[in-house]
């Protein structure tokens, strides 16, 4: 049963349109729980541009620029929405430091002459908005204070692709797939740089973008939407994708072969995407454990290849293998494991081979592929010959 709502409190069922296209920006709504999809109509198909979750705010550009709504938005599920009038957006705005009111209304102008040139074509308007708003937040990027530069993790390898992509979308109808693309072009057209750093705690780098050249980069940016509209370079073209199966067919491989190469983060993760609603509604059915493990399948020895499938082995027949490969490549299945594998060929030395081994591994950064594979060959061949002589 909808609860009773109160004058800043507003529900809506699963499906029922909050606002629609075109209709006057009167407030704006903070999602205090439940989902909402912004979506458009683009040749007569529903195209869902985001979804929000709780703590997020939509709505606010239309009143703070005096436009009319640029898109529709409905209950995602039932969901509860904190109304935001004109001014207590305006209020929360004064409240900010002057640089970023100044650049929240250099931003409110642009995005109003991009929109009303050409608010239909996604290409055109999605490519130039999301310059101008790259370009104001690295403006506010070097103009913030020190003290606050000290708070931010990594402050001058510049802005946050994270982040940056996140406060594009609560601004301008894109999705991540057209940011990423527009990113993509402007780095390989040496517009930008994007600099990846790993971390031991991700399973892909955090990235950072920068502008090569501030001072020319609207100028830049506005020949290069120019250039672009004579070519046949369009989003339609450059965000085509398909599933997993049709992609390993025309790569001629198999699933299993692109499951195995992700985990091991040799496929770059601007490749993958997952449908942000139905993968959050499958991501809820899950135990409260499921993303904090990953449960180990079986191999058969068979299929053993890689140095990491060695944790299937038995100990026993380990320790039979190691005392015929010998020091040197021992180090070099140790220099090519990963923690698993690494711990489970320690468990199986004595404590003074296992020291041997360390050393010899600190001095194998770098193994050359075409040892690595023999040394992988003969560790699983020596594997299958003592386990098929116990059948």
């Amino acid at each position: 049963m909808i609860k009773p709502q109160t004058p800043n409190i507003k529900t809506f069922y699963k499906g029922q349109l909050i606002f629609k296209e075109d209709h006057e920006s009167n407030v704006a709504y903070m999602v205090r729980k439940g989902a909402v999809n912004i979506f458009r109509t683009m040749n007569q198909k529903k195209v869902i541009l985001d979804c929000l979750g709780e703590g997020e705010i939509f709505g606010e550009m239309g009143i703070l620029a005096g436009n009319r709504r640029t898109a529709n938005a409905e209950a995602a599920e039932f969901c509860e929405l904190m109304v935001l009038s004109k001014p207590v957006l305006y209020n929360l705005l004064n409240q900010c430091p002057k640089t970023i009111q100044f650049l929240t209304k250099a931003l409110i102008r642009r995005l109003e002459k991009t929109t009303q040139l050409i608010p239909d074509q996604v290409y055109e308007s999605s490519f130039l908005s999301v310059c101008q708003l790259l370009e104001l937040y690295f403006l506010l990027h070097q103009r913030m204070p020190m003290e606050e530069r000290q708070r931010i993790q990594n402050y001058d390898l510049g802005l946050s692709y994270t982040h940056v992509c996140k406060q594009i979308k609560s601004i301008i109808l894109v999705s991540q797939l057209e940011i990423d693309t527009i990113l993509k072009k402007l780095h390989n057209l040496k517009v930008i740089e994007i600099t990846n750093l790993k971390s031991q705690k991700a399973a892909f780098p955090e990235r950072y973008i920068t502008l090569r050249d501030p001072a020319t980069f609207e100028e830049v940016t506005n020949n290069l939407h120019k250039e672009l509209q004579k070519t046949s370079f369009s989003l339609t073209t450059e965000m085509e994708y398909v599933d997993i199966f049709e992609f390993a067919e025309e790569v001629e491989t198999t699933p299993e072969m692109l499951y195995k190469k992700m985990s091991h983060g040799e496929v770059p993760e601007t490749l993958l995407f997952v449908h942000k609603q139905r993968g959050l509604e499958w991501a809820e059915a899950q135990d409260p454990d499921f993303f904090k493990k990953v449960k180990k399948k079986k191999k058969s020895v068979d299929e053993l290849e890689e140095i990491d499938d060695i944790v299937y082995v038995d100990s026993s027949t380990l320790k039979q293998v190691f005392e015929k490969l010998g020091y040197y490549k021992l180090g070099v299945l140790m220099a090519l494991a990963e923690d698993d594998a690494k711990k489970k060929i320690m468990a199986n030395l004595s404590r003074k081979i296992a020291q041997v081994v360390e050393k010899e591994a600190k001095g194998k950064e770098f193994v050359d592929d075409a040892e690595a594979e023999d040394v992988q060959d003969e560790l699983f061949t020596l594997v299958r010959s003592i386990k098929g002589a116990g059948k």
